[in-house]
């Protein structure tokens, strides 16, 4: 943990022409935020000195303490090299030490070539140094405790063993909670220098490598010439008619976007589910805009958040908001807003560490960024986060003093399993299905929502408003839906407040349409330039393009209005249902293919 401390303390330094206008404070707590990550590379690290320990209280063998010395050696000198790599390459390419330095050892000629005199020195001349007063450290003071040592393998021996055991995995867990640890544990600040100082470059080379290096540098779903795939890919876009339908009164309105956790379809009545599981959604559909015919691009909440603040598709097997260096190359939704001064926020019950959620938001630049940490310790909650109620009622209060125009963004999580709500409806429905705990969590949410808009519609900012509600993501209901099949991807989506013009309230719009969409969509109604989310289409733009990509761990499913196909971009298979004729059907395949090729192509090159 020492060694690491100063590892950072060199990162920082060498840093310091950067840390000019931070306050010596923000930059102490550097130290401070990282030590969860700190202490999860150090149980990782422990885990061969804790095997080779154990070998010692049942031999006590004189060779395994020389064994337990060259391995800490060899660790060192290895995350010496890491933490003067780290430095040398965020000096020249401003992010961490990843996989790439990793694939980038397979050509150590184009590595000498590429590093200046000075790094190499630096590299080698820095390790040496670093690992001769670490390792004294190491050797003079920790490997050999002070400690009476036992002939005999006695029951305290095993139980340290079961203790010691215990403790190692939930310090790499990261503690005991549902979340495991993420690079998200150590981000704290607006200053990214901070934050990156902050995040463990052993834990983040390792996390990193894992994760990415498989399918990170080689696309798996090469089907067609690159040009071929683009040129596929550009059809779907036709150059229309600028005629977008303004459903707004300004162009400088507040925007809240509320992100259901796991709301299917079939939680509401007027898009085919069973009555009686969302009425106050209904209720606000008398006054709002409803899109009838919005499908998730995603499985997961990461997806979700991804695509509706960025307008880029989630790929396969990798998860954008896991990748440092991606995703901090997208567009973001709440950037473009701030150029035209908007104040922001971003509202969670639970803990944004998840999904590494809390890093990827601090990239888009939420001025405000609220989770469990930020409610008071005795907020009523579940076992995974605070109770939708209290996120409404916090969100609801701090807008009340939030310089206008602003965007806020808030997610809730009560839907989400354990479906634990503390059961304030009255009417809780009691239907003898499996789903029953699900549903009666999203009537619950739906409650709250209720109350939430009879208090929003009191307030000063409420007549400039435009509310957006839409899901996450889908979620198994009574239907019992293939999780590939478009029923399952079909997902709310609600517009309405003061900022919605009068004639659309209690409207309809059936186009097909997705969450990678609304970025671009709202930019359009506000003129604000949307050129760059080349991803999405205008859903208010009737000669705009409908056609829904979906995420699959195997590759890109398909929905048009005509028709639906599943696609195993490594088997290269299809499975094809609707479509008219044979003509249409394989044209759409080809559609398919050049989509999924050319968005992790893109994804590649960012």
């Amino acid at each position: 943990m020492l060694f690491f401390a100063l590892g950072r303390a060199i990162f920082l330094l060498f840093n310091i022409s950067s840390l000019n206008n931070i306050n010596v404070g923000e930059i102490l707590l550097t130290f401070v935020h990282a030590l969860r990550l700190d202490l999860s590379t150090t149980c990782y690290i422990m885990v061969i000195p804790f095997i080779i320990m154990t070998c010692q209280l049942i031999t006590n063998k004189n060779w395994l303490n020389k064994l337990l010395k060259i391995y800490m050696a060899v660790l060192v000198i290895a995350s010496s090299m890491a933490i003067l790599t780290d430095i040398c390459l965020y000096r020249e390419w401003d992010f961490k030490l990843n996989y790439k330095a990793i694939y980038y050892l397979q050509n150590p000629s184009e590595i000498m070539r590429s590093a200046t005199i000075w790094e190499i020195v630096f590299v080698i001349l820095g390790t040496m140094v670093l690992f001769t007063f670490s390792y004294y450290i190491y050797d003079r003071f920790i490997s050999e405790p002070r400690i009476t040592k036992k002939s005999k393998f006695y029951w305290q021996s095993a139980l340290c063993l079961i203790i010691g055991s215990g403790l190692i995995f939930v310090g790499i867990r990261g503690g005991v909670s549902q979340v495991p640890i993420s690079q998200s544990a150590s981000y704290f600040s607006k200053h990214q220098l901070l934050n990156d100082a902050a995040v463990n470059p052993e834990w983040n080379l390792l996390c990193t490598t894992i994760k990415f290096s498989r399918l990170n540098n080689v696309n798996p779903f090469v089907r067609m010439d690159e040009k071929e795939a683009e040129k596929l890919v550009k059809e779907l876009y036709p150059i229309t008619q600028d005629s977008c339908i303004k459903v707004l009164k300004t162009t400088h309105p507040n925007i809240v976007i509320i992100l259901l956790e796991s709301w299917s379809a079939d939680l509401i009545e007027s898009l085919g589910g069973k009555p009686g599981i969302t009425p106050y959604f209904k209720e606000l559909e008398k006054e709002g805009l409803l899109f009838t015919k919005t499908y998730a691009n995603g499985h997961r909440s990461q997806q979700g958040i991804s695509a509706v603040l960025n307008g880029f598709p989630p790929i396969p097997i990798n998860v954008l908001t896991d990748n440092f260096e991606k995703f901090t190359k997208l567009n973001s939704f709440n950037k473009d807003l701030k150029k035209r001064k908007y104040t922001s926020s971003f509202y969670f019950g639970g803990d944004l560490v998840y999904g590494n959620l809390k890093a990827f938001l601090m990239s888009n630049e939420f001025d405000r960024i609220i989770d469990e940490k930020d409610f008071p310790y005795n907020t009523p909650r579940g076992k995974l986060s605070i109770f939708d109620k209290y996120s409404f009622e916090r969100q609801l209060s701090d807008l009340n003093n939030e310089k206008e125009p602003f965007f806020s963004m808030l997610f809730t999580a009560t839907t989400h399993s354990p479906y634990d709500e503390p059961k304030d409806v009255v009417d809780q429905l009691n239907w003898k299905i499996p789903e029953v705990p699900y549903l009666n969590s999203a009537k619950y949410t739906d409650y709250y929502l209720g109350k939430y808009f009879e208090q929003a519609k009191k307030e000063g900012w409420y007549e400039n408003t435009l509310f957006i509600l839409i899901a996450d993501h889908s979620h198994r209901t009574y239907n019992q839906w293939d999780y590939h099949s478009v029923e399952y991807q079909h997902i709310p989506m609600l517009w309405l407040g003061g900022a919605l013009k009068n004639e659309f309230r209690g409207k309809q719009i059936d186009k097909l349409c997705s969450q990678i969409d609304i970025p671009y969509t709202i930019l359009r109604q506000i003129d604000i330039n949307s050129d760059s989310y080349k991803w999405s289409n205008d859903i208010l733009n009737p000669n705009s393009g409908q056609f829904v990509p979906v995420e699959t761990t195997v590759g890109l499913n398909w929905i048009r209005p005509n028709g639906f196909i599943f696609y195993d971009g490594f088997k290269n298979e299809s499975k094809v249902s609707g479509f008219e004729n044979d003509s249409v059907r394989n044209q759409e395949i080809l559609y398919n293919k050049a989509f999924l090729q050319y968005l992790y192509e893109t994804y590649l090159n960012y």
